[in-house]
C-alpha cells in the first residue's frame, strides 16, 4: 500500500487526520448511508438562508461567485417580508 504525504490544509485540526477528499467522501455516503453529497450541501446553505445569514455570506461559505446562482439558498418566507414591511413602513394606528 502506497502512502501519501498530506498537506496541512487536508489535516483536521481536531482528531489530527487526514480528511476525506469529496470524491471519496460522496462515495462513502452514498455506499453506507444513501446520500448525495451535493444534496448535504444545498442544505446546509438553505438552513444558512433560512437563519437569515447574509447573502454574501453563504456566497463564501459555498464558494458561489454569481449571486444569482447563490440566491435560490435565501427564499424569504411572508413572516420576513411581513417583518421588513414594518421597518420601512409608518406605525400602523391602532384606533
Amino acid at each position: 500500500m502506497t502512502r501519501t504525504r498530506v498537506g496541512g490544509q487536508d489535516i483536521c485540526p481536531h482528531t489530527g487526520r487526514a480528511r476525506l477528499g469529496y470524491d471519496r467522501a460522496r462515495v462513502l455516503l452514498d455506499q453506507y448511508a444513501g446520500l448525495d453529497l451535493h444534496q448535504l450541501r444545498h442544505s446546509a446553505a438553505t438552513h444558512l438562508g433560512d437563519a437569515k445569514v447574509p447573502l454574501q455570506l453563504i456566497m463564501a461559505k459555498t464558494r458561489h461567485k454569481n449571486p444569482r446562482t447563490a440566491m435560490r439558498y435565501v427564499k424569504p418566507g411572508g413572516e420576513a417580508v411581513a417583518e421588513i414591511t414594518s421597518i420601512l413602513g409608518p406605525p400602523r394606528r391602532t384606533h
